[in-house]
């Protein structure tokens, strides 16, 4: 398991929710798409996310709704 930077700890603790954010990996198997194609979302601020120790961390109420987003596309 990895570890999660204290960027994201600090955040989620000011939440209370500890399952705020997820990894790029993470959020790539849940939308069905590659990194390339969640990273131009990122840049289009469609998701929002932050790099933090060189790895990019995304909202996951932001990921699950582009998730719903994408299904209501097709």
């Amino acid at each position: 398991m990895q570890r999660i930077p204290d960027r994201v700890r600090k955040q989620s603790d000011k939440n209370n929710k500890y399952d705020n954010y997820i990894s790029l990996p993470e959020a790539c198997k849940v939308l069905f798409l590659t990194e390339s194609t969640v990273r131009y979302y990122i840049g289009r601020h469609r998701i929002r996310a932050f790099k933090s120790h060189g790895r990019w961390y995304l909202n996951k109420d932001n990921v699950l709704t582009l998730q719903n987003w994408l299904k209501s596309k097709k």
